[in-house]
């Protein structure tokens, strides 16, 4: 198992690279994607669906099961090495947000130059035309970003 972290302001990119690094990989890799959500009051759910009802009425454990898909809801926070650790069978996980999280190679998608000041392995420009130093440019060098993430990995 890999992990990369992809961090950086907000509007630089970092969703978009990883939905295309996703796309390309998925066929041939198991992925899983963790977020960083940094406000609480979400629902995943649909309001007054089952799962929702179930939730809402203190289930610690939720599960909707479809023909092709199964959601799991937890009524905790979970750290990010339990989460790792529970998928530690998949080939890659690609972590978006959590800039201070320092296992894994660590991508900067720069917005702000602000986030200079985070350690990161390598930086990818996505949305950012003005830094002019050292970086990874997306999209156009997205076979440089494939190139270290599937370096290494059996399928």
């Amino acid at each position: 198992m890999k992990i990369f972290t992809f961090f950086g302001s907000s509007s630089s990119g970092k969703t978009t690279v990883i939905q295309n690094l996703i796309s390309v990989l998925s066929g041939q890799y198991k992925i899983v994607y963790i977020k960083d959500i940094p406000h609480g009051n979400i629902s995943l759910d649909t309001h007054g669906k089952d799962t929702w009802i179930m939730e809402d009425a203190g289930a610690d454990v939720t599960y909707g099961i479809t023909p092709d898909r199964t959601y799991k809801m937890f009524r905790e926070h979970m750290e990010l090495d339990r989460i790792i650790d529970d998928n530690r069978y998949c080939d890659i996980i690609f972590i978006e947000g959590f800039r201070d999280y320092g296992k894994g190679t660590r991508f900067l998608v720069l917005g702000s130059e602000d986030y200079l000041k985070y350690g990161y392995n390598y930086m990818i420009m996505a949305n950012n035309s003005t830094y002019t130093g050292k970086c990874i440019v997306y999209p156009e060098e997205v076979n440089r970003i494939l190139k270290i993430i599937t370096t290494g990995i059996e399928n």
